[in-house]
């Protein structure tokens, strides 16, 4: 009987270890997912402000906007030619007497209409404010930027370079906490995913930061590459 007792006794506990095994895997597995998951969507609106500053330097001789603030405001606000709508050509006659296009348009014998394109419905961002904004966990929290210029040692010239980030702790808040502390102990052994946090110099270094980026204010290669790619 004792020993009956002592089988069933032993089951239970493997059957409890088994399960407690299980539900560590699970959750692990888990956590990942949702992290995954939270990166996405974090990335995506990343590449949304990578896209709006590449758009914005286009059009202004090179340089990238400064602060979130100026950058949605320029979205929201600014417009380019989309296309010109040409209706009627100058005839072999007109082009003989040195008529020119302007001049026929102003006759009315030919017509050129200019289509304007919004920077928002060009760059498909329907509520621009929303830049500024983690899209997921911590409520209001806000990505970071900073415009700097740093020395590329292949040019021998100082160039600008830009960096917009959001951090670990802001996108995974609510998540595991255990495990949050788990994960950037990982990406610290493996170097990855981390930075020291923005310095008004080089004196004043607020420790370490895990998260994820577009650009690089030390390095002036990195042409507003994601550290995920």
């Amino acid at each position: 009987m004792k020993k009956i007792i002592f089988n069933c006794i032993l089951t239970l506990a493997v059957i409890g270890l088994a399960g407690a095994c299980f539900m560590s895997i699970y959750a692990d597995i888990e956590f990942d997912k949702q992290r995954k998951d939270r990166e996405k969507v974090v990335i995506a609106r990343l590449l949304q402000i990578r896209n709006a500053e590449e758009k914005f330097r286009m059009s202004h001789q090179g340089e990238y906007c400064g602060t979130l603030d100026s950058l949605i405001d320029w979205v929201a606000n600014d417009s380019s030619i989309d296309k010109i709508i040409k209706d009627g050509e100058l005839s072999d006659d007109q082009l003989e007497s040195g008529m020119t296009e302007q001049e026929a348009v102003k006759l009315g014998l030919i017509r050129r209409d200019t289509i304007w394109i919004s920077a928002s419905k060009s760059l498909g961002i329907d509520h621009p404010d929303s830049l500024r904004y983690i899209p997921i966990g911590k409520a209001g929290a806000v990505f970071q930027l900073r415009k700097h210029e740093a020395f590329n040692v292949n040019s021998k010239a100082w160039d600008k370079v830009l960096e917009i980030r959001a951090s670990l702790d802001d996108y995974l808040d609510g998540m595991n906490a255990k495990k949050i502390k788990g994960l950037k102990s990982d990406l610290k052994k493996k170097g990855k995913n981390r930075a020291d946090l923005f310095a008004d110099n080089e004196d004043d270094l607020e420790g370490e930061w895990y998260g994820l980026r577009v650009g690089d204010i030390r390095d002036p290669q990195n042409k507003l590459s994601g550290n995920w790619e």
